[in-house]
């Protein structure tokens, strides 16, 4: 987890884009993978949406078909490592 915390006037970044390079600079030579962003309702590569199927990971917490990204990340796209951002609810999933 990495928790970026600031003194004064400044905010730390909420950009994917920013947040990329950071995880990807601090463990290098692994790359993105995939990401979920909480704040954007669920956002997320989705391996199933790019497949024409249909994305079982913003199924309601009930549904029996509901996957968890965290566990599509690791095994469909062979994540090995979530760097989590909590002050931006999002979460990337390097390989």
């Amino acid at each position: 987890m990495v928790n970026i915390q600031t003194d004064g006037a400044f905010r730390a970044t909420e950009v994917i884009s920013d947040l990329r390079n950071v995880a990807e600079l601090m463990f290098n030579p692994l790359r993105l993978v995939g990401f979920w962003d909480e704040q954007a309702g669920g956002m997320h590569l989705c391996p199933q949406e790019q497949l024409g199927r249909e994305c079982l990971h913003n199924l309601p917490p009930d549904d029996p078909r509901r996957v968890d990204y965290a566990d599509t990340a690791s095994g469909q796209m062979r994540a090995v490592l979530e760097v989590s951002f909590p002050h931006a609810g999002v979460y990337l999933y390097l390989r």
